[in-house]
């Protein structure tokens, strides 16, 4: 969607950092209880019906996988974190809380660890699920010109190679394999993947030598997304919350690099729509295929799009900008090293070129929890209830 109604809208937030002094209060505290966090929502107190939860993902998601790998894909220094506990940074790229630390949150849980910073203790006892994500991977593996550039980073696959040694060092905390399996079934299995394939490694493909078309690229990417998804359930999973792909061509960092005459890049666009309309026919045949499944895919496109539409709706002042000082200068790359961000973070979509605020997370779980013409075929508040 071009969103061209924006256009006198972008022509006033052309500048690219711009400090608020006022923040307002939108998020709830960050050592928010899970009941005081459903109150904060409305909503009753439902208990700890959730054993687990396990993420998959790229760097949306990372908990700081990619602080223990060779790569300069890394968040491990300030200002990201800013809003996270005391401040420090973790390897999350953003300002404070991830969509998947939300989820924990509301399911009364600890915040998923990252996996590569566990010790083998660890690995035993922790039962109340693992983040496997990674900054910059994606649901296929790495291409060479990516990993030219960025290292080693955890691709879809190898995130479930570790999943697998996860469910294996755990076993041994249960009595029986039907004990296993039924906590292995009510947890809840998250997967935020998919926006590097169809970004750099598209981009970063197309120079080296031009790939498949767009549609046929979309395709392979379902189809990998697909097998993957059928492994983690052959480990045991049963509940799978999979998000699709934001507007990434309305992104500050491709708008900064291709300077497009319409409000986003729309070709970007396209091959993401095209990625996001064969995810439900995918996940229902799964479900459909895999007995005893259930999945349920939210359309994180449509937040943002949503946001982008009415930012003051839904408590935004600035879509276009972004909260760091980026180390180019130019808008095209992740946050400079202990560059002083914006004061109000919480009414800003982006913190850096590519990633969005803590608020935004927020606001994408918030509405998947209760909002059904985002989520199908249930809620996020249905599924945690299954």
């Amino acid at each position: 969607m071009a969103f061209l109604f924006l256009n006198c809208l972008a022509l006033l937030s052309t500048f690219l950092y711009f400090p608020y002094t006022q923040p307002t209060p939108l998020l709830p505290p960050f050592n928010v209880s899970q009941h005081g966090l459903l109150k904060y929502l409305g909503l009753p107190n439902f208990g700890h019906i959730l054993p687990a939860l396990y993420v998959f993902g790229d760097s949306n998601i990372d908990a700081g996988n990619n602080n223990y790998l060779p790569t300069i894909a890394r968040a491990n220094y300030t200002p990201y974190g800013i809003d996270f506990g005391g401040g420090e940074p973790t390897g999350r790229y953003t300002n404070g809380r991830t969509a998947a630390d939300f989820i924990a949150q509301l399911a009364g849980l600890p915040f998923p660890p990252p996996v590569l910073g566990m010790s083998a203790a660890e690995m035993n006892y922790t039962l109340t699920g693992v983040n496997f994500g990674s900054d910059s991977g994606g649901i296929q593996d790495i291409p060479p010109e990516a990993a030219r550039i960025f290292g080693h980073v955890l691709s879809f696959q190898e995130q479930i190679q570790l999943f697998n040694m996860t469910a294996r060092s755990i076993q041994n905390q249960f009595s029986s394999h039907e004990s296993f399996a039924q906590y292995m079934s009510k947890s809840l299995f998250f997967i935020n993947i998919g926006t590097n394939d169809l970004g750099v490694y598209w981009q970063l493909g197309q120079q080296q030598k031009p790939r498949k078309n767009a549609t046929e690229y979309a395709l392979d990417l379902s189809d990998k997304l697909s097998h993957g998804l059928k492994a983690i359930y052959e480990l045991g999973a049963r509940k799978f919350l999979v998000n699709n792909v934001s507007p990434l061509g309305c992104g500050p960092s491709n708008i900064n690099t291709y300077k497009p005459n319409t409000t986003c890049v729309e070709d970007i666009n396209q091959r993401v729509s095209y990625y996001n309309g064969l995810l439900p026919n995918m996940l229902a045949n799964l479900e459909a295929s895999l007995e005893g499944s259930t999945f349920v895919v939210c359309d994180l496109y449509r937040v943002f799009e949503d946001v982008y539409a009415q930012p003051a709706a839904y408590g935004f002042r600035n879509v276009s900008g972004f909260c760091c000082p980026d180390s180019a200068g130019n808008g095209t790359r992740e946050c400079a090293k202990a560059g002083v961000p914006c004061m109000d973070r919480q009414t800003i979509v982006f913190f850096d070129p590519f990633h969005p605020t803590e608020a935004v997370n927020f606001l994408s779980v918030r509405r998947f929890l209760l909002e059904d013409s985002l989520c199908l075929p249930y809620t996020l508040l249905k599924l945690i209830q299954l």
